[in-house]
């Protein structure tokens, strides 16, 4: 079973993603925070992260930056869900915009993992 980490500070955006990929047979873990998230990475090391940028204290850019430079982390893909469009210049592997499109995040997730 593939492990997914959805790291987002809004307890109703990581409940609505959690219920969906369940039921696709996902293991799912979350976190609240950007600090949260990077523990949970470090220590399930998960298949995938679903990150949101805009967060309070370490939002997700520097949640990237950090688990890009540690070697337990550097090769999780990681997915941005997002309510921003400007996003470019990221080095992500995928990008899901918010509000949640359900048929977004399945195609997107099944491209970067399976």
């Amino acid at each position: 079973m593939k492990k997914i980490l959805i790291i987002d500070d809004n307890k109703q955006n990581r409940l609505l993603i959690k219920m969906i990929l369940q039921k696709k047979g996902y293991c799912i873990f979350e976190a609240e925070s950007g600090e949260k998230g990077l523990s949970l990475a470090y220590e399930k090391k998960p298949d995938l992260i679903i990150l949101d940028i805009m967060m309070p204290e370490i939002d997700g850019w520097e949640v990237m930056k950090r688990l890009k430079k540690n070697n337990k982390t550097k090769d999780i893909p990681v997915v941005i869900f997002s309510a921003l469009d400007d996003l470019d210049s990221i080095d992500a592997d995928g990008f899901i915009p918010k509000p949640v499109d359900i048929e977004k995040l399945i195609q997107t997730i099944s491209e970067v993992i399976g």
